[in-house]
């Protein structure tokens, strides 16, 4: 994609529109936070004690296990805010308060799973995963940001969408940073055109020893796409950074780690990104496609079962934009609405398999591409 094919094919207003927003738009909006109203934290809580008298377990369920009334609303803000506004939404008062980390963890699977299909992350397969400082390295060449309590890159995760539920905050830091991939796009386009053109070109991925046996270590995907007028951003530099380990993997080219240097830098600069501290209760959940997303260091408090946790999900949507094909070998599948992204993983089983299936089903997507990927 060159520089003047990308402004003949102007991406469906949202270089104009709220996608590309600055941080002084983000701070000067409510529309991205969103309160849960008494009515929804009953409807959910109420959901959440028939799924517990009915005795199935997590693997086994989906959204209709989960009978929340009178949430359509809050479900249909999320959705549309994270497709159309700002690419991302706060909701606030979760209602978590008073129940076990298994009650948390039933609820908050019972509400991704009626926003999509849960999709598998790290070298374990796992499909809700428990963010917080177990000790690992970041920057080593096999690591990754959610076990440690490292400051993290600006990158973008394997899904849709991300969700994190805080459940505790850490004693110091941590906060979340966000900023828009269409915004740091066109001011990068503004600055060097050619960087923009150089980051629609493929680079090599390492997959972080995380990959399935079948699967080659590494795979390459363009840091910026655009298919069918919709704007795509997939960027994990620490995963970029290690590729060229493995055999047959190459390095950026000298322009692409100028290109990556520069969206570095943009994303950190305060007139693109935006800060806030996420609070017990607080559901954040962002569009991997036009946010980029990043978390300060932090220091944990001493007192066992009161340190930072947070719960993360990644989910394929039944309405997600449609893909550059130049993604598919990362996401497995680039058709809009399909069961796409996530981790393989090396624990991938026939139990995952079904859930895959009785979700897809639920929702009515596309789990083809995926099944295919996993023989």
């Amino acid at each position: 994609m060159t520089m003047e094919n990308f402004f003949n094919n102007k991406i469906n207003g949202l270089s104009e529109g709220a996608a590309g927003w600055r941080s002084s738009d983000i701070a000067a909006s409510g529309q991205w936070r969103r309160p849960l109203t008494n009515g929804e934290k009953e409807g959910l809580l109420e959901g959440l004690a028939k799924y517990e008298r009915s005795g199935v377990s997590l693997l086994a369920s989906t959204g209709e296990d989960f009978p929340f009334q009178g949430v359509e609303s809050l479900i249909a803000d999320v959705r549309w805010e994270v497709a159309n506004g700002t690419g991302f939404i706060l909701l606030k008062n979760f209602p978590i308060e008073g129940l076990s980390v298994e009650q948390i963890e039933a609820l908050y699977w019972g509400f991704c799973n009626h926003l999509g299909v849960m999709r598998p992350q790290g070298k374990d397969s796992g499909l809700l995963k428990s963010v917080r400082n177990a000790g690992g390295n970041y920057r080593a060449q096999s690591g990754r940001g959610y076990n440690t309590n490292a400051k993290l890159d600006y990158h973008t995760d394997f899904a849709d969408l991300v969700a994190l539920l805080c459940i505790n905050a850490a004693k110091q830091g941590g906060e979340s940073l966000v900023t828009s991939s269409v915004a740091l796009r066109d001011e990068l386009a503004k600055r060097d055109p050619a960087m923009v053109d150089a980051l629609f070109s493929p680079v090599d991925y390492s997959r972080q020893d995380e990959h399935a046996d079948h699967q080659t270590p590494f795979y390459s995907a363009p840091i910026f796409s655009q298919s069918e007028g919709y704007f795509c951003c997939r960027y994990t530099r620490n995963h970029i950074r290690y590729a060229d380990r493995h055999e047959g993997a190459t390095a950026p080219s000298d322009l692409q780690q100028r290109a990556m240097d520069e969206l570095d830098a943009l994303a950190a600069n305060t007139a693109f990104t935006y800060e806030m501290t996420l609070e017990p209760g607080d559901l954040q959940i962002l569009n991997n496609h036009t946010v980029l997303h990043s978390r300060r260091e932090f220091i944990d408090v001493d007192e066992p079962g009161r340190q930072r946790h947070l719960l993360r999900a990644w989910i394929a949507t039944p309405d997600s934009q449609p893909l550059d094909s130049a993604l598919e070998e990362a996401y497995f599948d680039h058709r809009p609405g399909a069961v796409r992204g996530g981790i393989l993983g090396q624990c991938f089983d026939a139990d995952k398999l079904r859930y895959t299936q009785r979700a897809a089903a639920y929702h009515g997507m596309s789990s083809e591409g995926f099944l295919n990927a996993c023989s």
